[in-house]
């Protein structure tokens, strides 16, 4: 075993994912090579400062990391396994010349740690990890000459988070979670739970996505009445009219009317001029009429 091939394997010695005639070949090698010691001293050092940091990424920030660290791992690579990447990334750093080749399983530390120490760290300030649940899915089994089997598993780790709607990883992780399509339940508890922070304006924006495009009629309601406060300002309005028009359920329409007229605004007389073209609600056409007389506007559309 030489050098080269004992600092790529420095960072999976110190997190013990070596096999054991790995491992035995790899603590001979040092027995024999003072550079090798030194080297692996000098990443230790370095795996011990990254754990000792209190490393607290925001979501986007995570998520980048992960997408730039599969950028540089090739498929077959990658389907192996996490720690199968890391000797294969390097980084070239501005003047570290081509000698600095034990810069590239220190490069790979650096890479994965947000990724990869951030899972042992608190990611949110105001909430904690409280449990870690891991399920697994064998992909594939291949046994091999020596009468040893390779298997292949998918590994899917749940967390259990607490924290404060004020928190806002919190937030953006209810914001994400009213936006899952596969599971109108969860968008529905996200919405209702999301409703009281209507003054925030991601907050604000996720209600008016989910009023105007989400295919739940609950999750709408639910959108509806967060934005209820909001109903004077412009891009509320114009949310509303579009709902007014286009909603398949009279309860919703019934609401954004009440919403739109309540100011007798003239921005409205056009739309409920269109409404009334179509409309055949006789409660929602009642009061589409009595607020466009109010308004001295006609009825209908020339």
């Amino acid at each position: 075993m030489n050098c080269e091939t004992i600092k790529d394997q420095m960072p999976l010695f110190l997190y013990g994912e070596l096999s054991f005639d790995e491992e035995e070949a790899f603590e001979q090698h040092l027995t024999g090579c003072e550079e090798c010691k030194r080297e692996l001293a000098r990443v230790r050092h370095l795996h011990d400062l990254v754990s000792e940091a209190a490393l607290v990424p925001s979501l986007p920030l995570l998520a980048e990391c992960r997408r730039e660290l599969r950028s540089h791992v090739s498929p077959e690579v990658a389907s192996r396994g996490f720690w199968s990447w890391l000797p294969h990334i390097s980084i070239h750093l501005p003047g570290a010349g081509g000698g600095a080749f034990w810069m590239k399983p220190v490069a790979a530390v650096a890479l994965v740690a947000v990724g990869f120490f951030s899972a042992k760290a608190p990611v949110f300030n105001q909430g904690a990890v409280l449990a870690g649940v891991t399920s697994s899915r064998v992909r594939n089994i291949e046994p091999d000459r020596e009468g040893r089997v390779q298997i292949v598993v998918d590994e899917t780790r749940q967390r259990v988070l607490h924290g404060k709607l004020d928190d806002e990883n919190i937030r953006m992780l209810m914001i994400s979670a009213s936006r899952e399509q596969s599971d109108p339940g969860l968008r529905a508890e996200s919405v209702e739970l999301l409703k009281s922070r209507c003054g925030s304006n991601d907050v604000r924006e996720a209600l008016l996505q989910a009023l105007q495009h989400d295919n739940n009629s609950g999750v709408r309601l639910k959108a509806l009445e967060g934005l209820r406060p909001f109903a004077s300002q412009p891009e509320v309005r114009k949310a509303l009219s579009y709902t007014l028009l286009s909603d398949d359920t009279p309860a919703i329409r019934t609401q954004a009317i009440d919403l739109l007229t309540a100011s007798q605004s003239a921005d409205v007389v056009g739309v409920l001029q269109k409404l009334m073209e179509k409309e055949d609600d006789n409660y929602i056409r009642l009061r589409s009429i009595k607020a466009l007389r109010a308004m001295n506007a006609s009825t209908g559309t020339f």
